[in-house]
């Protein structure tokens, strides 16, 4: 069977991925309960339960050390977000980047600082 890593990961999952992206591989329970667990208010049980679904989806990989579980992150971030990103243009914007733009402006609710960034980012890359 063939995993899609690159398929949207409910928000909480994506908190937890994030969490594990941020610290040094192998991360463990406790690290994580530190990075995320705490500020969401879970406890260890949740994310235990998250990281065994994270992990039947192929986005990390456990291993027993001692009596505690090691994490390794089996996609990295950079990879998730550009594929998820080119995915989400697809589908909602069929591949345009005007039309997301414009979808992102078209109510103001690009300001001037945001604007002058990508512009800037835009006239870098030209």
């Amino acid at each position: 069977m063939e995993l899609d890593v690159y398929k949207k990961l409910p928000d909480a999952e994506f908190d937890v991925m994030c969490a594990i992206w941020s610290v040094p591989a192998p991360t463990t329970t406790p690290v994580l309960m530190r990075v995320v667990g705490n500020e969401k208010g879970w406890r260890a049980p949740t994310l235990i339960s998250f990281l065994v679904r994270l992990e039947d989806r192929g986005f990390i990989r456990s291993e027993k050390n001692g009596k505690e579980r090691q994490y390794y992150p089996m996609v990295d971030k950079k990879s998730y977000m550009t594929e998820f990103t080119r995915r989400f243009l697809n589908q909602y914007h069929g591949g345009s980047l005007k039309s997301f733009l414009d979808t992102l402006a078209g109510d103001g609710n690009l300001n001037s600082t945001q604007f002058d960034e990508l512009l800037g980012w835009l006239q870098s890359r030209a």
